[in-house]
């Protein structure tokens, strides 16, 4: 595939999923200015010449919430620093367990130059809260068009006002389940040959059940933990499509008010389904959603004291960083008998990843900061970011480059083949984005995953203490407050 042809976000997003095609190599990074040459000494009868006074060292906080990419990123930064005396770059991270921490101390008064909005955590940025962030069109930016989709109007089309507000480089999240192929191997299933349809998969997990009983160093068969952005945002949106009526469309309709929510047929009423039933047949721990996302279920599979998970490509990266010799494997969540798997590709982001936080601009280190920010989107530098974070691009380099990625070689270089000919891959549009800009302030939105106000209603879900049609009521009746002026057709 040519780089230089531009594609819609739905091919690009297709393609290098399925072929790693797109990330490319990278052009030179535009070099630090050189020292002026040496002043010949002043003659003698003459007064001395001034010196210039010594630059001021310039420090820079930088805060992601990928700390296994911590130093990968400290790489770079170094590089950075190398072609810019003077400047110093601390680089810290916070995880899903510690963003509270984080966001309270920014709330204290704490500015970084620039930080990552988490994928994972809720936080976006929308009409509600544009202003805290720079508008990164008005920094001089130099690299907006190499982007394979319009990312320098995409966010400000959608809202009707000025962005964008934060970039990121990289293709759409996939999610699917992983295991540990050495556990596997003793349970007498090979779930990427074996797990085909959903009733595949209830009776791997059902004989999961027998196994974990049977191991002392077993906890748990399918270890679940609870971040509202991760539930809401991929979870919810992942398990309908395994259903014939639960497919992206139906869902995009339920948020833009063509379909309801609590309907007979809400897309949405398979999760708490298929999550009651797991809670009541073993597969998930008790209280599951009382975990802790990092501490608790991300540390148990990392142990082995659990075969499973369903996780983005990070977890891949987390258990290889901790043991080289581990192999893992992958699979999408299935479908029913006759209907394709769909292994869904999160459209990129543009309201969450990179940005600079306002207030910087009257920081006497402003100049400092845009241009460590263009840095970070060098050719040259996405080319590093690409290498470091293993995800394919939506950013056009100058020559291709292959990359030995995990989740690519455990899961995605598979799809469309065996053992994987019957998944397809799905980017379509998410209903919850496209009807963000109809989001009055404040307003819960059917999950209330910004403030997590839902999660009780869902825990009384699926464990019976209310019916799943009280939940999918609960969850309308947010919807219609909450939105106002929606295009329905």
């Amino acid at each position: 595939m040519s780089v230089n042809k531009k594609l819609s976000r739905r091919d690009f997003l297709r393609a290098s999923a399925l072929t790693a095609a797109g990330l490319v190599a990278a052009g030179c990074v535009a070099p630090a200015t050189e020292a002026p040459p040496a002043v010949d000494e002043a003659p003698a009868e003459e007064a001395p010449a001034a010196e210039a006074p010594a630059a001021e060292e310039v420090t820079l906080e930088m805060v992601t919430n990928l700390g296994e990419y911590e130093n990968g990123y400290r790489q770079l930064l170094d590089i950075y620093e190398a072609q810019n005396p003077g400047v110093k770059i601390n680089l810290s991270s916070f995880n899903e367990d510690t963003e509270a921490a984080f966001l309270t101390k920014v709330a204290g008064g704490y500015l970084p130059a620039i930080e990552k909005i988490p994928e994972n955590s809720g936080r976006t940025v929308g009409r509600d809260n544009y202003q805290e962030f720079v508008n990164l069109s008005e920094i001089d930016f130099p690299w907006f068009d190499r982007w394979t989709y319009d990312v320098k109007n995409t966010w400000a089309d959608r809202y009707g006002l000025p962005g964008p507000r934060t970039l990121d480089v990289f293709q759409g999240i996939v999610v699917s389940m992983i295991y540990h192929k050495d556990i596997m191997e003793g349970t007498g299933w090979d779930p990427q040959k074996d797990v085909k349809t959903l009733d595949n998969f209830e009776k791997f997990l059902d004989d999961m059940v027998k196994f974990v009983e049977a191991e002392p160093n077993m906890d748990f068969v399918w270890d679940r933990a609870w971040v509202n952005g991760f539930m809401y945002f991929r979870y919810f949106n992942l398990v309908p499509v395994a259903y014939p009526d639960g497919q992206r469309d139906r869902q995009w309709d339920a948020w833009m008010g063509n379909a309801k929510f609590n309907a007979e047929d809400s897309p949405y009423r398979h999760v708490f389904e298929f999550d009651k039933k797991a809670l009541e047949k073993g597969w998930h721990p008790d209280a599951w959603w009382n975990r802790a996302w990092e501490a608790d279920m991300e540390a148990t599979f990392i142990a082995k004291k659990t075969p499973m998970v369903i996780h983005g490509p990070w977890m891949w990266d987390k258990v290889l960083a901790n043991d080289p010799s581990a192999e893992l494997l992958g699979f999408p969540f299935p479908s029913v008998d006759g209907e394709e798997t769909v292994l869904h590709v999160e459209a990129p982001g543009t309201d969450f990843s990179w940005c600079i936080r306002a207030g910087n601009e009257e920081t006497p280190y402003w100049e400092a900061t845009k241009d460590l920010f263009h840095y970070w989107f060098s050719p040259d530098n996405v080319k590093g970011l690409a290498e470091v974070e293993g995800r394919g691009l939506v950013y056009e380099l100058d020559e291709p480059l292959e990359l030995d990625v995990p989740q690519f070689t455990g899961l995605l270089n598979h799809v469309g083949k065996e053992p994987f000919a019957h998944v397809v891959m799905d980017n379509g549009p998410w209903g919850e984005q496209d009807a963000a800009p109809y989001l009055k302030s404040g307003a819960p939105g059917p999950w209330d995953r910004f403030t997590g106000g839902f999660n009780p209603t869902y825990a009384d879900a699926i464990t019976g203490k209310i019916s799943i049609q009280e939940a999918l009521d609960i969850a309308q009746d947010n919807w219609d407050k909450s939105y106002d002026g929606l295009p329905l057709s």
